[in-house]
């Protein structure tokens, strides 16, 4: 019995810290968007290195089984470039880091029509992405402040529904055995 406490009381503790990291990082987003994405642009460009870095692998291992394993290649080396870029260079400013994402996403855009069209891909999926995908690519780069706004007001508004349900759960979590 005291051992079910134990866990119910650990379990309650999680869910505050949770419940504070969701809506801290959930109000920071909305009081301060563009100090925000800078932070932001640390992790973004860490998970575009690492993605980067195994799809350039992948793209050299299969470069001989698949016709364009060669823009594989690419794309990963593009990725690897991004990200080093948000990496190294955070303080570039929101606005640059939002073009540069921007860019990043229509180039990605671009490389899934050339395969979907180049290779004749059966995937009419393909072709629909590249477009949506180029199409936002497009929004980003010419309106990166309205980006940047409305990015930190998703995430904000997100981590703030998300705590408020946290809180929620927090309230009800000995009602339900």
């Amino acid at each position: 019995m005291e051992e079910a406490q134990a866990k119910k009381r650990n379990i309650l503790v999680f869910l505050i810290l949770k419940v504070l990291l969701a809506i801290s990082l959930g109000m920071a987003f909305l009081i301060n968007p563009e100090r925000m994405v800078t932070s932001f642009s640390y992790l973004i460009g860490i998970a575009l290195l690492i993605y980067g870095i195994i799809e350039t692998i992948n793209g050299l291992k299969s470069r001989k089984e698949v016709t364009f394993g060669n823009l594989i290649v690419e794309d990963g080396l593009m990725n690897i470039i991004v990200g080093l870029v948000l990496i190294f260079w955070p303080n570039l400013g929101p606005n640059l880091v939002m073009i540069i994402l921007g860019v990043w996403i229509l180039l990605g855009g671009l490389i899934q029509l050339f395969i979907a069209n180049k290779f004749k891909d059966q995937v009419s999926g393909r072709n629909f992405r590249g477009v949506i995908t180029i199409v936002l690519g497009g929004f980003i780069i010419f309106n990166p402040s309205t980006t940047v706004n409305l990015f930190s007001m998703i995430i904000g508004t997100i981590s703030l529904l998300y705590g408020i349900y946290l809180l929620f759960l927090i309230f009800n979590f000995g009602k339900n055995k």
